[in-house]
């Protein structure tokens, strides 16, 4: 069997919605059904991203409460206006102009939940220990291993007592989790671990839905830490080929949003 030495990390988000849309896209090159709103999506994730990672940059300019919310959104007109540029490939053949006017209002609503948010970690240490706390000590930090079989490039690295992986997610976080966000994270923890040659084992890691601007943790348990593996193993059978089953998750609800969903049902 032919082996792959280095799975993306990110194929481990789209294993966990479904193994089939890996052999669909990454095996067959297929290539998702267009649609407004997959591509309002893709427009949102970039925007959003962006801006996340800009945050201590905002709060750096910040000398006053009142400040605040009018460095939020000139940092936006400013992400606007940059987001076809850093993410060009990305967002190739989107309309972003007609796009950007229509979730302007759901961005301009999640910058008034920022400023709450903001507002309250000033209120509790100030601005100075607030900037430590959101500057990141690396962003779209690279990490691969051999040994692994994992690459990928992590969001942001926070550094404390501990190094600790965040993961941008810009969708809507449900309850909890998604599994696909806690394995992309786990398995970030472990290529930070190896790459860093660090004693200690990263106790957790963190998923950031920028929606309702939470950081949400991700506990590296050993189960996690096996279920990784296993998804990983699994990836390597289907990128050498392997066709996975249709509907191999059980749910009709994933398959209704699906954009593969024409094509699979052809294999």
């Amino acid at each position: 069997m032919k082996i792959r030495m280095k799975i993306h990390v990110s194929s481990l988000n789209k294993y966990a919605f479904c193994p089939r849309s890996v052999y669909l896209s990454e095996v067959l090159q297929i290539e998702p059904k267009p649609s407004v709103e997959r591509s309002k999506g893709l427009l949102g994730h970039a925007i959003r991203k962006e801006f996340s990672l800009r945050q201590s940059r905002i709060l750096g300019r910040i000398h006053d409460m009142d400040e605040i919310e009018d460095a939020l959104l000139n940092e936006l007109e400013n992400v606007l206006e940059d987001v076809p540029y850093i993410y060009k490939d990305f967002l190739e053949g989107i309309k972003i102009d007609e796009y950007i006017s229509e979730i302007r209002p759901e961005l301009l609503n999640e910058i008034k939940l920022m400023k709450e948010k903001l507002e309250i970690m000033i209120n509790e240490v100030g601005v100075e220990d607030s900037l430590k706390r959101i500057t990141p000590w690396r962003v779209e930090y690279p990490v691969k291993s051999n040994r692994l079989k994992f690459s990928g490039r992590i969001d942001k690295v926070m550094k404390g007592e501990n190094y600790f992986p965040v993961e941008i997610k810009t969708g809507n976080p449900g309850d909890g989790v998604w599994e696909g966000d806690r394995l992309q994270t786990c398995a970030y923890s472990l290529l930070l671990e190896e790459k860093l040659r660090l004693k200690k084992v990263i106790p957790f890691g963190f998923v950031e839905y920028t929606k309702i601007q939470e950081k949400r943790p991700v506990m590296n348990t050993e189960q996690l830490r096996r279920r990784v593996i296993n998804a990983r193993d699994d990836l390597i059978e289907i990128l050498d080929g392997k066709i996975p089953e249709i509907c191999p998750h059980g749910s009709g609800k994933k398959c209704e949003v699906c954009g593969f969903r024409e094509e699979c049902y052809k294999i």
